[in-house]
């Protein structure tokens, strides 16, 4: 039987794990202070990147799991979002639920995780169409004084070569995979890692360091997620597929205000319609 192991990123906050599955890990614990909450399992033990968390964000987490975490499936959560494998239909990039109680994690499916990869070793976040280019999106909303996708194009061309033209359909492509949330086989989850890491840790030493701002390492992990995608999907035989999303409104008995997780919005404007893409040029929603 596959051993299938999901971090959960977790912020200063608290979750439950979900048997052997679900690890929730505190992401950033280099950074706590002394009475910070602080799960079991944390992100500043083994080989670790945990000090980079302002910049990374959850991706000091998917660091830290792909050098200490041994097992056959891995991937990355966090502790509002998740992947639902419970085949409920969902015509949208996500849907809402309440909080993540035992009873509602129990409902997303995850005991077939493994049955799952049989089929497809790489599984990702539905993507989202955001009717302008991914590149228009990122230039809008993340950008700071410096032009961060061309100087990531300039890191693939010349890291993986192979990828720029990937890189170049998914850029200008208006369909967005967000928030750097997967499962894959280990041996895939590790050869993306490298991937990424790789190119970020790169884009480190070439970016200049005035101009570094918070988060910023974790919006282009979501962007160069898209870039690997679309190169899985043209250029290799790897079986793949994509499963919705599942937003939690409120975590630890708090509503989250991030407008992604309210519900009348939902409905009023789903995610990948025009009216969300129309309702994006005045809020920024994730």
């Amino acid at each position: 039987m596959k051993a299938v192991r999901l971090p959960v990123s977790v912020f200063k906050s608290h979750a439950e794990p979900y048997g052997n599955i679900l690890l929730p890990v505190s992401a950033g614990a280099d950074l706590y202070h002394e009475n910070d909450p602080l799960l079991s399992l944390h992100d500043n033990t083994g080989e670790n990147i945990s000090r980079k968390n302002p910049s990374y964000c959850e991706l000091t987490v998917q660091y830290w799991a792909w050098k200490n975490v041994d097992c056959d499936v891995c991937g990355l959560f966090h502790q509002r979002r998740y992947l639902d494998f419970s085949g409920t239909p969902c015509q949208r990039p996500y849907r809402i639920l309440d909080t993540p109680d035992e009873h509602t994690v129990q409902t997303l499916g995850l005991d077939s995780v493994a049955d799952w990869t049989d089929q497809y070793p790489i599984i990702a976040s539905a993507r989202e169409n955001l009717y302008e280019s991914v590149e228009a999106f990122y230039n809008r909303n993340d950008r700071r004084q410096f032009d961060d996708i061309k100087l990531l194009r300039e890191v693939i061309a010349d890291l993986y070569p192979a990828y720029s033209s990937s890189a170049e359909q998914y850029f200008r492509g208006t369909m967005s995979y967000f928030c750097n949330i997967f499962v894959m086989e280990k041996q895939q989850f590790d050869r993306y890692s490298q991937w990424l890491f790789d190119i970020l840790f790169e884009y480190e030493k070439r970016k200049p360091k005035e101009l570094c701002y918070p988060r910023e390492m974790g919006k282009l992990g979501e962007r160069l997620f898209g870039v690997y995608m679309t190169y899985i999907a043209a250029q290799t035989d790897i079986a793949w597929t994509e499963l919705p999303r599942v937003h939690f409104a409120s975590v630890n008995g708090t509503t989250l205000k991030n407008l992604s997780f309210n519900k009348y919005l939902y409905a009023v404007c789903p995610p990948g319609t025009r009216r969300r893409a129309i309702l994006r040029k005045f809020k920024q929603i994730r």
